[in-house]
């Protein structure tokens, strides 16, 4: 039986476990309280997800908690016009089935906590959470405890014995909270940390890295911090790790193109570290654009940099680009030669992203461009949207329908970003596979029915040995 019940998924045929979960799972029990994590719950039907969760449901069962942070990736469910409400379908067939029988509460987290319509009362977290569901558990058991605040540099985490990870996952691993840059669009939290006061000590991520050997096998990571090349001296230590490690790692995650063009020697150290796919986060290479967002070196050196690093890592490490439309400054014939220029010069996968900045009062972060859009050229002209906005020739219709159009080409071009090689890794596929597959044969080509049966057959493993 546990305290605490805690559902956790990403979305449509993607066996990924997201990180935050689990990271609050472990620092529960860190704290005395039994805590029983169940992954891919989308995947899951509804008679596996109750069965599991009745399983561990007892008279010290104080709440069920369900991430919210990808209810809508993959599955949205507001676009769909017969549903009212928030909470995905599984979540409401399978929360009815359980209140039906069993009289517990129910906690919400993650990205979506503070948004609606909601169809039930939910006891709600926003942000990092970890202080305050301790805090909540205690009160709710009757503990009147002082308790040390979180803190990720000496976080030891997931994940559980009882998780039933297969050899062949990835496995999310947070090396630091937070990130030392504050890019104009981005609304993250935790943005402009000092350097030096959010990375976990490297012998506990090494720990970490070694104990799920030896109990799962695992091999593979995605590294799920903001930016994980942020300084050169991270980048050494984590290549120092992964050479003193009795197997080879690897691992897919975010980094910055500029960091590597101007730190000699981080190329070959994020190739040591047992880096195989990574994200660039380019954003714009027009001159005005990249320096208004705060990535001016990508709008001066960004294309000949990329043409060389594709030269020296080959395909031991291929990269995913993301763009965006509609910043301040760029044209739509800026943003078509860039596609144009992708294409030319055979560049491995990217995709276009509309600028997402909204004047929603109660948004819990904002964006440099939404606490001071008019600033930087954007204006709310539209009182009853508040997502609507405009900028020289853009608006935010105008960018997402643009998006859509190049992303026409990208999508049937290419699968090759980190995070899928992730989830079909996790099918059993060596990452030398998926860069071959993904380089060599185009998307309507691909055996798709084959990875959904790989897919079903990965969560019916699961849920065959959590009901044991």
């Amino acid at each position: 039986m546990a305290n605490l019940i805690l559902w956790n998924t990403l979305g449509v045929n993607a066996p990924a476990r997201p990180a935050g979960v689990h990271i609050l799972a472990n620092w529960l029990r860190q704290h005395g309280y039994t805590v029983k994590v169940i992954d891919f719950c989308i995947l899951l039907t509804k008679e596996e997800l109750v069965a599991i969760t009745e399983k561990h449901i007892g008279p010290d069962t104080l709440a069920i908690g369900v991430s919210s942070t990808f209810w809508i990736f993959r599955e949205s469910p507001l676009a769909i016009p017969a549903r009212k409400y928030l909470e995905p379908e599984w979540v409401i067939e399978a929360r009815e089935e359980i209140d039906s029988r069993h009289t517990v509460s129910w906690m919400l987290g993650g990205l979506r906590a503070m948004q609606g319509p909601m169809k039930f009362e939910w006891v709600r977290f926003m942000g990092y959470s970890e202080n305050d569901v301790l805090r909540w558990m205690d009160i709710n058991s009757n503990k009147l405890i002082r308790r040390p605040d979180f803190d990720i540099t000496c976080a030891d985490r997931f994940p559980d014995p009882g998780d039933c990870v297969q050899p062949e996952e990835f496995l999310s691993i947070e090396l630091t909270r937070g990130c030392k840059f504050k890019c104009k669009f981005c609304s993250f939290p935790l943005v402009g940390r000092a350097p030096g006061t959010y990375m976990r000590d490297p012998k506990l991520i090494k720990d970490e890295i070694l104990r799920n050997y030896d109990t799962f096998g695992t091999t593979r990571y995605y590294y799920v911090d903001d930016t994980v090349n942020e300084t050169m001296e991270k980048v050494t230590e984590l290549a120092n790790i992964a050479q003193s490690l009795p197997f080879e790692l690897e691992w897919v995650g975010y980094n910055r193109l500029d960091l590597i063009g101007t730190n000699p020697g981080m190329a070959q150290a994020l190739k040591d570290s047992g880096l195989r796919s990574t994200q660039f986060g380019i954003e714009s290479f027009h001159p005005e654009a990249s320096r208004v967002i705060g990535k001016g070196w990508n709008g001066k050196y960004g294309k000949d940099y990329l043409l060389k690093l594709k030269e020296e890592w080959g395909k031991d490490i291929v990269f995913f680009m993301s763009f965006i439309i509609g910043l301040p400054g760029e044209d739509e014939k800026s943003i078509d030669e860039t596609h144009q220029w992708c294409i030319d010069n055979e560049m491995y996968a990217w995709t276009w992203l509309g600028l997402a900045i909204s004047r929603f009062p109660g948004k819990y972060w904002k964006s440099e461009f939404e606490k001071n859009a008019p600033e930087y050229g954007y204006k709310f002209t539209n009182p009853d949207d508040p997502e609507y906005w405009e900028i020289g020739e853009w608006n935010s219709l105008s960018v997402h329908l643009k998006g859509r159009e190049l992303n026409k080409y990208c999508f049937q071009k290419s699968m090759l970003y980190p995070w899928r090689i992730g989830e079909m890794g996790s099918l059993g596929y060596s990452i030398n596979e998926l860069i071959d597959m993904f380089i060599n044969t185009p998307l309507r080509d691909l055996n798709t029915e084959l990875f959904e049966k790989q897919t079903y057959d990965f969560v019916r493993r699961y849920a065959a040995n959590q009901m044991k």
